[in-house]
């Protein structure tokens, strides 16, 4: 094993995730040498190891999402029968080979099966990172970093403060572990729910739920209700229980849960491997459940299991604008806006808190945006962050962690760093947000009409 390795690039990207995959490509698509670090062995992170499916519309008329890669990646899975639709529906499984096949062909230098272990700081800049993988240790230089690591861990390891969990515990939010079952006669699963459910289902497009704690009730509470007096499965298996169909996968059916509510550190290696070990107990449990109740599912077995523990929030970065709750509430626009959403607040927990963003007046586009400077670590010059551990309050994150913001965000903080990449200075400070908007829009990014905002044009 070597230890005295230096590897360097003008971009060096932390995460090769949902935001950081994005990030990597849209440096390099700016002709900066880019270098992807992922702990793991594929790109795609929650979305495709997490088994984080489907992608949640940005709640605004026509959903755009900010982001001409989301569209290339969205219209390439379509391509080989991994999505449907607008893409939003999508195979997390295939995501990888999409993703990396444009790493590859935008030659990024992409280093799997490598974790990040330590960071250095003199004064404002970040100057190297340490690395480990089975070639041994290694130093990394970038004249820019962009942590997209989702727990802020380069952050983390470089000593700046991080916000972490809601403000007034310090909790985050509850965890989950993603499994897709095989083996489903999803026709016959269609005519069990018309049963319970007033509407029909398609077996390509079937989906559900059950939950407790917000007041709602759902078709299959008998049946849940009836299996937790029996002892079949437990009321945690029923406070929070999501399905959906995958498409291309014409047996299989998506599950969002189990979700553990009690477990509050996202960023505690002893809870993730409690949440692994205990959630595959789970998962059996409920596989059982199915084949005892569901229509459909005699034969259904374990297809895969999340390799990623789903975390929705753990540790965030201080950023030059730290987007408060209040701006997200209200609709607030920024001049250096390079994302908008208008999806819910969505904190869960035993009590499920889930509310639409209140409705906008008249003459006010009914949306919030995302700030470059949200992506700007404040007290270093060369590091941006992207994705979920971007600088935001407890529950303006709630919102903002969506998939295609976290693409938006990524794409924007890759063509920051490469536009800091051609300044004297190397400062992600010295940025304008309104270039980084204008060089999405010109390579076909899609915002929601604002005056002003679309007409910043290169």
């Amino acid at each position: 094993m070597t230890n005295n390795r230096l590897i360097t690039a003008d971009v060096v990207v932390c995460g090769a995730g949902t935001a950081g995959a994005v990030a990597a490509i849209a440096a390099a698509d700016q002709g900066r040498d880019v270098l992807l670090i992922e702990q793991s062995g594929s790109a795609g992170g929650s979305a495709s190891l997490g088994l984080v499916t489907p992608m949640m519309h940005t709640g605004i008329a026509g959903n755009p999402m900010c982001s001409y890669l989301s569209l290339e990646i969205n219209l390439r899975m379509t391509e080989i029968g991994a999505a449907a639709g607008d893409g939003s529906a999508f195979d997390p499984t295939m995501l990888p080979f999409v993703l990396e096949q444009m790493l590859l062909e935008r030659k990024v230098h992409v280093m799997l099966h490598t974790t990040i272990i330590g960071a250095k700081r003199d004064h404002r800049r970040l100057t190297e990172l340490e690395i480990f993988s089975k070639s041994g240790r290694a130093t990394v230089s970038g004249a820019m970093i962009i942590d997209a690591t989702g727990d802020g861990d380069v952050c983390e390891l470089a000593g700046l403060n991080m916000l972490h969990g809601n403000e007034e515990d310090g909790k985050n939010q509850p965890v989950s572990l993603r499994y897709i079952v095989g083996g489903v006669d999803k026709a016959a699963f269609c005519e069990y729910l018309k049963k319970y459910y007033k509407n029909s289902f398609q077996p390509e497009s079937v989906s559900g739920a059950v939950t407790r704690g917000d007041g709602r009730t759902w078709p299959l509470d008998p049946v849940f209700d009836a299996a937790i007096e029996a002892g079949e499965i437990v009321y945690e298996d029923a406070i929070y229980w999501q399905f959906f169909s995958i498409p291309g996968r014409k047996d299989c059916i998506a599950f969002n849960c189990p979700e553990f509510f009690d477990i509050h550190d996202a960023d505690d290696g002893d809870s993730l491997t409690e949440v692994q070990l205990q959630g595959k107990q789970a998962i059996l449990r409920q596989l059982l459940f199915y084949r005892r109740h569901f229509g459909g599912f005699e034969g259904a077995y374990i297809a895969s299991v999340a390799q990623f523990v789903g975390v929705r929030e753990s540790r965030r970065a201080v950023t030059e604008h730290v987007i408060t709750a209040e701006e997200l509430l209200t609709h607030t626009k920024f001049d250096d806006a390079i994302c908008q959403s208008n999806y819910p607040v969505d904190v869960h927990g035993r009590k499920l808190r889930c509310e639409t963003i209140r409705p906008a007046a008249p003459d006010e586009p009914p949306f919030y945006e995302v700030p470059l400077r949200a992506l700007i670590v404040r007290d270093v010059d060369n590091l941006l962050v992207s994705g979920r551990n971007l600088g935001a309050e407890f529950v303006a994150q709630s919102s903002i962690r969506i998939i295609p913001t976290c693409r938006a965000m990524g794409e924007a903080a890759g063509i920051a760093a490469a536009f800091a990449c051609g300044r004297s200075d190397k400062n992600a400070h010295s940025i304008s947000g309104r270039d980084v908007r204008a060089e999405m829009l010109r390579r076909g990014a899609q915002f929601a009409d604002r005056p002003g905002l679309n007409d910043v044009r290169h």
